[in-house]
């Protein structure tokens, strides 16, 4: 008889996510994670947007911390008076499907987003970024109609 070498058994596609496609991470918001989050002072670019819209003349407040929660989510900074959301997303933290995905999420509760890309602060793409910010401020408010 021949010597026949021992065959390992075939691997099954792996059902688990690939590097490629993230999975959404989910995050358990413990008492521990808000008073976490309560302590948490703005990040540079958070800083940076502020001082900007500051220098515009826009009365946001950063909220970054904690302060306001809406739809289960802690907004950036936000105008409570005409309703209005900025975000300040970071290429390394943030994915482009999910700019999507928050906008809707606030606007579920009557609130416009506008989200700031950290790469739009740079100086030399200072002056577009001014009129992004003061073209979302000059939008009308969301206004719903209610027909029963």
């Amino acid at each position: 008889m021949a010597y026949m070498p021992k065959l390992k058994p075939r691997k099954r596609p792996s059902t688990a996510p690939s590097r490629y496609q993230p999975k959404k991470r989910q995050i358990q918001k413990s008492a521990a994670f808000w008073e976490h989050l309560s302590r948490q002072e703005p990040n540079n670019a958070e800083m940076t947007l502020f001082g900007i819209m500051c220098y515009l003349g826009l009365s946001y407040k950063y909220t970054g911390n904690g302060q306001f929660i809406l739809s289960g989510m802690c907004p950036d900074f936000v105008h409570l008076k005409s309703r209005k959301i900025v975000e300040m997303y970071g290429e390394r933290w943030h994915l482009p499907q999910e700019e999507l995905e928050r906008i809707k999420l606030f606007a579920r509760s009557d609130y416009q987003t506008l989200i700031i890309w950290s790469k739009e602060l740079a100086p030399k793409s200072r002056e577009k970024l001014y009129k992004r910010l003061l073209d979302f401020e000059a939008l009308p408010d969301i206004v719903r109609s209610t027909s029963f």
